[in-house]
C-alpha cells in the first residue's frame, strides 16, 4: 500500500483507484500534481487515519465567520478619510480585502485618486482562477510581486518609494512562508495517515519533505525562488514569460500538466497586459 501524493488518500475513495495526476485544495483553487497513486484503502482504515480531525460543527463555522467579518470591518473603518471607496474591489474581493488595510500608506502617498490606486492593487493582487500546481502558484507570486513594483514605481510618491518597496518585499516573503505552512501541514498529515496506514516508506517520504522545507531545499521553494528573482531583477516582461515557456517545454512533468502551466502563463500574460494598460490610462 503506497500514499504517492501529499495528501491524496485523504479524498479517494474506498476502492482501488490508479491516477497519473492529482488534484487538491489551496487558497481556493485545485492544484495538481503529477504523481502517480496506487491507493487501496478500507472504510476502517481510512477512518483511522482521519482520527484526531473531526470536522467543525455548523455553530463553529458560523462562529468564525462572524470573527473575521468582524475583525475585516475594523480594519476597513481604520482607512483614513479621502481613501478609496469601501465598496471597490480591493475590499468587497476576498482575494484581498484581508489584507487591504495594510497597504493604507500607499493611498497616503499616491500620485492618483485613491479608486485609481485601489483598483490597481486589486489588479496587482489577483491572480488567474485556473487549475495549477506548486509551479503555477510560484508564477502566481512573481507576477505579484511585478505588479506590485510597476504600482509602486507609477502610482507612489518619490519620497516613500523606497518605504513601498521594502513593504512589497516584506509582503510577497510572507505570502511565500504561508505557502510553505500550508504545504507543512499537508505534508504533516499526509505523514501521519500513512503511519496510521502501516506506510512507513510513505512516512518517511512525507517527513523527509518536511526536513527539506526547513532547510529551504523543497522543490516548490527552488522553482519559487528562482520566478521570484526572475521578476525581481528584470522588467522586461517578454522575458519573463519567454524564460517561463522554456522551463516548461523543458521540464519532464506529464503532457497534461505541462499543458496546464502553459495555459496557466498564457493566463497570466493577458492578465499582465490589461494590467498595465489600465495604468497607463490613468492620468
Amino acid at each position: 500500500m503506497s500514499i504517492k501524493d501529499v495528501g491524496a488518500s485523504a479524498s479517494q475513495q474506498t476502492t482501488p483507484v490508479t491516477h497519473r495526476s492529482k488534484t487538491s485544495m489551496f487558497a481556493g483553487k485545485e492544484i495538481v500534481t503529477d504523481s502517480s497513486v496506487a491507493v487501496n484503502i478500507s472504510e476502517e482504515a481510512l477512518a483511522r487515519g482521519m482520527e484526531g480531525h473531526p470536522p467543525l460543527t455548523k455553530e463553529e463555522i458560523e462562529k468564525n465567520t462572524r470573527a473575521m467579518a468582524e475583525v475585516r470591518n475594523a480594519n476597513m473603518a481604520a482607512v483614513t478619510r479621502g481613501g478609496p471607496s469601501l465598496a471597490s474591489e480591493f475590499y468587497g474581493d476576498p482575494a484581498t480585502a484581508n489584507d487591504a488595510v495594510r497597504f493604507i500608506d500607499f493611498f497616503q502617498h499616491s500620485t492618483v485618486a485613491a479608486d485609481d490606486m485601489a483598483s490597481a492593487l486589486h489588479q496587482a493582487m489577483t491572480s488567474p482562477e485556473v487549475n495549477g500546481d506548486y509551479t503555477t502558484n510560484a508564477m502566481d507570486l512573481a507576477l505579484m510581486q511585478a505588479k506590485l513594483n510597476k504600482v509602486v514605481a507609477q502610482f507612489v510618491s518619490a519620497d516613500y518609494q523606497q518605504q513601498a518597496s521594502d513593504f512589497v518585499a516584506s509582503y510577497i516573503s510572507e505570502k511565500a512562508d504561508q505557502a510553505d505552512q500550508m504545504t507543512r501541514v499537508v505534508l504533516s498529515q499526509a505523514s501521519k495517515l500513512a503511519q496510521s496506514l502501516g506506510d512507513e516508506e510513505q512516512a518517511k517520504h512525507h517527513q523527509d519533505a518536511i526536513n527539506q522545507l526547513s532547510d529551504g531545499t523543497h522543490s516548490s521553494q527552488t522553482v519559487r525562488n528562482e520566478m521570484l528573482q526572475l521578476t525581481a531583477s528584470n522588467k522586461e516582461s517578454d522575458v519573463w514569460f519567454s524564460h517561463l515557456n522554456n522551463r516548461v517545454s523543458e521540464s519532464r512533468s506529464l503532457p497534461y500538466i505541462s499543458e496546464i502551466e502553459k495555459q496557466h502563463i498564457s493566463a497570466l500574460q493577458q492578465q499582465w497586459q490589461h494590467f498595465v494598460d489600465n495604468l497607463n490610462s490613468v492620468a
